[in-house]
């Protein structure tokens, strides 16, 4: 998906590797994540296959740069996985995969992490307004309203997830919390029989 990312953004217009790993930090990161490595490496592989092309600019006194942009078939492809009926839902997470295995841990250890967690849903969601702010400085240099609503769907998606997961570990504590006093009614001494 990073190969995808970038010929969108390069559908917007020519940009240095430098400049795309800025934008991802400035308004994708949030969603996708990617090293300056994976990026450079991704575009080695898109010019290889014919979906960019880049050229040198020499400029005094610094080193040359080079401008990636993207070809005909760039565009077809981006379309093309834009088009995809995939609905991309499957989980992968990480978390899921820690909270499956928790019960090797004691619930107060437990309690603790889904505190932090939302404590975690709560920075993102403060990056979040700086995505925002990317967003509507984006959608002026392209003078486009109507793929910065796009952009501004994704930002709202991440608020909504970074609630619904807030909510979640809120739930879970709860469980939690639940089980602690069933087990310790079991615990309670029985009357003396007589």
């Amino acid at each position: 998906m990073l190969k995808h990312g970038i010929l969108g953004l390069l559908n917007y217009g020519e940009m240095t590797g430098y400049e795309i790993m800025g934008t991802f930090r400035d308004s994708l990161n949030f969603f996708w994540r990617a090293q300056t490595s994976q990026i450079y490496r991704e575009l080695q592989i898109l010019r290889e296959r014919g979906l960019v092309e880049d050229r040198l600019v020499e400029q005094s006194g610094k080193p040359d740069k080079k401008i990636f942009s993207i070809t005909h078939a760039g565009r077809e492809e981006l379309k093309r996985w834009l088009r995809e009926d995939e609905a991309g839902l499957q989980t992968r997470s990480g978390i899921l995969m820690r909270v499956f295995f928790r019960g090797e841990m004691g619930p107060e250890e437990n309690r603790e992490y889904f505190r932090s967690l939302q404590g975690k849903c709560q920075e993102f969601r403060q990056s979040l307004e700086t995505a925002e702010g990317y967003t509507e400085e984006y959608a002026k240099a392209l003078e486009s309203e109507y793929k910065a609503l796009y952009w501004k769907m994704t930002v709202d998606f991440g608020h909504r997830y970074m609630e619904m997961v807030s909510d979640w570990c809120e739930e879970c504590m709860r469980k939690l919390e639940e089980m602690d006093e069933h087990i310790g009614d079991q615990r309670e001494p029985q009357g003396e029989e007589e």
